[in-house]
Protein backbone atom coordinates (compact mmCIF):
# COMPACT_ATOMS: atom_id res chain seq x y z
CA UNK A 1 0.00 0.00 0.00
CA UNK A 2 1.78 3.47 -0.86
CA UNK A 3 1.43 6.58 1.84
CA UNK A 4 -1.49 7.98 -0.03
CA UNK A 5 -4.00 4.80 0.49
CA UNK A 6 -2.46 4.31 3.69
CA UNK A 7 -3.74 7.72 5.11
CA UNK A 8 -7.01 7.49 3.15
CA UNK A 9 -7.79 4.10 5.07
CA UNK A 10 -6.00 5.01 7.89
CA UNK A 11 -8.02 8.07 9.02
CA UNK A 12 -11.85 6.58 7.71
CA UNK A 13 -10.92 3.54 10.40
CA UNK A 14 -9.72 6.39 12.91
CA UNK A 15 -12.77 8.28 12.17
CA UNK A 16 -15.41 5.69 11.95
CA UNK A 17 -13.99 4.42 15.72
CA UNK A 18 -14.10 8.21 17.04
CA UNK A 19 -17.53 8.28 15.96
CA UNK A 20 -18.94 4.88 17.32
CA UNK A 21 -17.22 5.48 20.69
CA UNK A 22 -19.27 8.90 20.48
CA UNK A 23 -22.59 7.14 19.99
CA UNK A 24 -21.93 4.39 22.59
CA UNK A 25 -20.30 6.36 25.41
CA UNK A 26 -24.11 7.65 26.33
CA UNK A 27 -23.55 8.08 30.09
CA UNK A 28 -20.11 9.64 28.94
CA UNK A 29 -17.47 6.90 30.68
CA UNK A 30 -14.90 8.20 28.57
CA UNK A 31 -13.11 11.58 26.70
CA UNK A 32 -12.74 10.57 22.79
CA UNK A 33 -10.14 13.09 20.74
CA UNK A 34 -9.07 12.63 17.23
CA UNK A 35 -6.90 14.64 15.95
CA UNK A 36 -3.51 14.27 13.34
CA UNK A 37 -4.18 10.47 13.15
CA UNK A 38 -4.25 9.94 16.70
CA UNK A 39 -7.41 8.90 18.52
CA UNK A 40 -7.26 9.24 22.29
CA UNK A 41 -9.77 7.38 24.83
CA UNK A 42 -9.46 8.42 28.48
CA UNK A 43 -11.13 6.31 31.36
CA UNK A 44 -12.67 8.23 33.95
CA UNK A 45 -9.69 7.12 36.12
CA UNK A 46 -7.43 8.72 33.93
CA UNK A 47 -6.29 5.61 32.60
CA UNK A 48 -5.85 5.71 28.48
CA UNK A 49 -6.37 3.96 25.09
CA UNK A 50 -4.63 5.24 22.45
CA UNK A 51 -4.78 3.95 18.57
CA UNK A 52 -1.87 6.04 15.85
CA UNK A 53 -0.98 6.12 12.66
CA UNK A 54 2.25 4.95 12.08
CA UNK A 55 3.54 6.38 8.33
CA UNK A 56 7.08 4.19 8.26
CA UNK A 57 5.37 0.70 8.80
CA UNK A 58 1.70 1.31 7.35
CA UNK A 59 0.22 0.06 10.35
CA UNK A 60 -2.62 1.13 12.98
CA UNK A 61 -1.03 1.53 16.83
CA UNK A 62 -2.78 1.22 19.57
CA UNK A 63 -1.50 1.35 23.02
CA UNK A 64 -3.06 0.12 26.15
CA UNK A 65 -3.26 -0.04 30.36
CA UNK A 66 -3.95 -3.84 29.31
CA UNK A 67 -2.53 -5.24 25.88
CA UNK A 68 0.55 -2.67 26.37
CA UNK A 69 1.68 -1.72 22.37
CA UNK A 70 -0.04 -3.59 19.54
CA UNK A 71 0.77 -2.90 15.82
CA UNK A 72 -1.74 -3.72 13.38
CA UNK A 73 -1.24 -4.20 9.53
CA UNK A 74 -4.36 -3.45 7.20
CA UNK A 75 -5.51 -6.42 4.81
CA UNK A 76 -8.03 -4.65 2.88
CA UNK A 77 -10.48 -5.77 4.96
CA UNK A 78 -9.24 -5.11 8.60
CA UNK A 79 -6.50 -4.38 11.14
CA UNK A 80 -4.89 -7.45 11.62
CA UNK A 81 -2.30 -8.44 14.02
CA UNK A 82 -0.08 -11.50 13.00
CA UNK A 83 -2.30 -13.66 14.89
CA UNK A 84 -5.53 -12.88 13.56
CA UNK A 85 -6.58 -10.83 16.02
CA UNK A 86 -8.28 -6.88 15.12
CA UNK A 87 -7.80 -3.93 16.16
CA UNK A 88 -12.17 -3.73 16.34
CA UNK A 89 -11.93 -7.07 18.31
CA UNK A 90 -8.94 -5.59 20.90
CA UNK A 91 -10.52 -2.45 21.36
CA UNK A 92 -14.06 -3.63 22.05
CA UNK A 93 -12.90 -6.26 24.71
CA UNK A 94 -10.70 -3.78 26.42
CA UNK A 95 -13.07 -1.06 26.60
CA UNK A 96 -16.14 -3.30 27.95
CA UNK A 97 -13.39 -4.87 30.02
CA UNK A 98 -11.62 -1.28 31.68
CA UNK A 99 -15.51 1.24 31.30
CA UNK A 100 -18.65 -1.44 30.98
CA UNK A 101 -18.77 0.04 27.48
CA UNK A 102 -20.16 -2.54 24.79
CA UNK A 103 -18.85 -0.96 21.15
CA UNK A 104 -18.90 -2.93 18.15
CA UNK A 105 -17.16 -0.70 15.36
Amino acid sequence: MNESDFHVIANATLGVMFETLERADAAGEIDVEFQDGVMTIELEDGRQLIVSKHTPSRQLWLSSPVSGGLHFSSDAAEWKLADGRTLAGILSAELRSLANIEVKF
